[in-house]
């Protein structure tokens, strides 16, 4: 899944030693980079609902007819 993220870090790597300061995309490129980046912010959103709902207190309430 992270694929395209580390191939986009590894350019970064690859540039850090060199005077060139811009970085260039094709569309295909910055589309698959852009999935990586929403799946895995989609993945965390999930974590942090699921974090959430299972953190709530439950209160039970149980009511019986007594005599009646």
């Amino acid at each position: 899944m992270l694929l395209h993220i580390n191939k986009f870090l590894d350019r970064i790597r690859a540039m850090e030693g060199r005077p060139q300061r811009e970085l260039t995309m094709t569309l295909s490129e910055a589309r698959d980079l852009h999935a990586d980046i929403t799946k895995i912010l989609i993945l965390l959103q999930d974590q942090h609902e699921q974090r959430r709902v299972a953190s709530v207190d439950t209160t039970s309430i149980e009511v019986d007819g007594g005599r009646f």
